[in-house]
């Protein structure tokens, strides 16, 4: 999925519907059929895969939140933690791409947006933290620990890449919205059960 290709005549909606789905991609990959409950008892998934769970707000009625059921076993959290955090690189992927698509298209003074030194700066710290989380990504022996700091650092990488929409970043049909989901689905999934594993530390060196 690109969360913002430039080419495609997509809404915030549609991007939105995308999203869903590609969530629930990440459900299939690890519970055929069922939804991954985190260990504080939070699912959340389409509406239509959820069926009866509550609006989960930004998400635009396409997203639905339910607290209650078992927490899923750790094989299957440790699969959608994956396939969920690769959804969370995919879409700031993209997101980073349709910016360096609209910033050099508009100009200032004459120069494109895009050759400011401070602009190509911000634009390779983002490139350098998605391709950091790839890398960490396939490591063997994956922890919790592990996964939650590539979330927080691809959080940060994308609160740096809406910077670099400006205002356009916070409206109704900007980014924000869907990087906000990646948060709000890391912060349900990826919070570690216990202290930092040292392991996880080094291995992400």
């Amino acid at each position: 999925m690109t969360a913002l290709d430039t080419g495609s005549p997509a809404t915030a909606a549609d991007r939105l519907a995308a999203f869903a789905g590609a969530l629930d991609d990440c459900h299939e990959r690890a519970v055929p059929g069922g939804v991954v409950v985190s260990p504080a008892g939070w699912a959340v998934a389409s509406v239509r895969r959820l069926g009866d769970g509550a609006p989960v707000p930004d998400g635009s009625g396409v997203l639905a939140a339910r607290h209650g059921p078992r927490a899923s076993d750790a094989a299957a959290l440790g699969t959608f933690r994956e396939a969920l955090l690769e959804l969370h690189r995919r879409t700031l992927r993209g997101v980073l791409d349709a910016a360096v698509a609209r910033l050099d298209r508009r100009e200032s003074e004459g120069v494109p947006l895009l050759g400011r030194q401070l602009v190509r700066g911000s634009v390779a710290d983002v490139a350098l933290a998605l391709s950091q989380a790839r890398d960490v990504l396939r490591l063997p022996r994956p922890t919790a620990g592990r996964h939650h700091r590539v979330h927080r650092e691809l959080v940060d990488a994308g609160r740096t890449a809406l910077k670099l929409y400006g205002a356009f970043g916070f409206t109704a049909e900007g980014p924000g919205g869907l990087l906000h989901l990646t948060e709000l689905l890391g912060d349900t999934y990826l919070y570690p059960e216990g202290p930092e594993d040292p392991e996880a530390e080094a291995g992400h060196e």
